[in-house]
């Protein structure tokens, strides 16, 4: 029987993802935590079905060892700052500024992060700067494309039309050739705005893994 692996993103934890498990009720699954709002741990799964929202999408393809069942990326990407030839990223300057910003107000730039994503009362209590930091400057480096390519199993990827974090043309660029759904009305927090539909979604992809 197959796995879950459940990765957040960046600013977020392992409860994001309550409302699909709820909805989803896996026999078996692990919920990584990256660490931004506990304490870290990223368990071994042989052979997971990997599912990984926004930054948690390209950590696995980093991270996350091989052979997988399978994978779902849910307001994922597998690079998010522009380059020659990936002119849909966002430009390199808005995430060296949210680095630069970060070292002196953290707070700040957690707070205007989550607001842009959905969150009208972020909730700034127990982070962890140093861990966010870091994973706020890598994703301004992480460029997994080469990973996505390789990966040789089934993978979805699901994306929200108005999602102020990932548009629309860095998800059908960094999934070109890929299944891609788009709720015309989703964000960039469908495990949280559309639980229901990503869980309908993982359980049609995990019918279809032997």
């Amino acid at each position: 029987m197959t796995t879950l692996l459940f990765l957040h993103g960046w600013g977020f934890g392992p409860d994001i993802w309550d409302g699909v498990l709820s909805r989803l009720n896996p026999a078996r699954y692990l919920a990584a935590d990256l660490g931004f709002r506990g304490r870290p741990a990223l368990p071994h799964v042989e052979r997971p079905l990997v599912i990984g929202h926004s930054l948690g999408f390209a950590w696995a393809l980093a991270r996350v060892p091989r052979p997988w069942a399978g994978a779902v990326a849910v307001n994922g990407f597998p690079r998010f700052t522009r380059s020659d030839d990936f002119p849909a990223g966002v430009p390199s300057r808005m995430v060296e500024r949210m680095v630069a910003k970060f070292a002196t107000e953290p707070e700040t730039v957690i707070a205007d992060f989550l607001s842009r994503c959905g969150i009208g009362e972020p909730d700034l209590a127990g982070l962890d700067r140093e861990r966010l930091g870091q994973a706020l400057a890598w994703l301004g480096a992480c460029d997994e494309r080469t990973a996505l390519a390789s990966l040789d199993c089934p993978l979805l990827a699901l994306a929200g039309g108005r999602d102020a974090i990932v548009p629309d043309a860095m998800s059908r660029t960094g999934f070109a050739g890929r299944p891609l759904e788009i709720h015309p009305d989703g964000g960039h927090l469908l495990p949280l705005s559309h639980p229901e539909w990503v869980a309908r979604s993982i359980a049609a992809l995990a019918a279809t893994l032997p």
